[in-house]
């Protein structure tokens, strides 16, 4: 079934989508994009499966298609080797891209639940993972405290100013 069009593009395309990406902290480098494939050609990822195509994905961004880029997980395949930038002929850093999409996916609710688990962790405890045993030996040969609940109301209250417990509330 052919879908609807407006003009050349899908009727579900934003124009402002690049621009979104664009205004977003490290999203500039999609507007300097001119879908030579080189961020592909050396990807890392890229060449391990075929899902993930970095051009295509910003080739998405450039023709609105919100929905498909905030709601996918292919910008967290990026592993932030930042190899494209130094291929990209336009000096477009598409790694910070993919952050500045990430940035925009967690905004509309898309975080792996993995990232969720820590963060609650992070508020609860002060601590993204539980020190083990051997940590908390290592921190009493420092010196340091065992109590490990040192700091959490320093870190909840840098989560509560910073927006992000209502960023993770929803699945919290």
């Amino acid at each position: 079934m052919d879908e609807a069009k407006v003009g050349a593009f899908p009727a579900r395309a934003r124009a402002d989508f690049m621009h979104e990406v664009a205004n977003t902290p490290r999203g500039r480098g999609v507007l300097l994009c001119i879908q030579c494939g080189r961020c592909t050609n050396s990807c890392p990822v890229a060449r391990t499966t075929d899902e993930y195509n970095p051009r295509k994905l910003v080739e998405t961004v450039i023709l609105g298609l919100r929905k498909e880029v905030l709601l996918g997980n292919l910008p967290r395949y990026c592993l932030s080797c930042f190899t494209c930038l130094d291929r990209c002929p336009q000096g477009g850093d598409i790694g910070e891209v993919m952050f500045a999409i990430r940035n925009l996916a967690a905004k509309e609710g898309n975080v792996p639940e993995g990232i969720i688990v820590q963060a609650k962790n992070l508020f609860e405890t002060g601590r993204v993972v539980t020190p083990t045993r051997m940590a908390l030996i290592q921190r009493e040969r420092y010196g340091l405290s065992k109590d490990i609940s040192i700091g959490i109301d320093e870190a909840q209250k840098i989560l509560k100013k910073t927006s992000f417990v209502e960023l993770i509330s929803k699945k919290v």
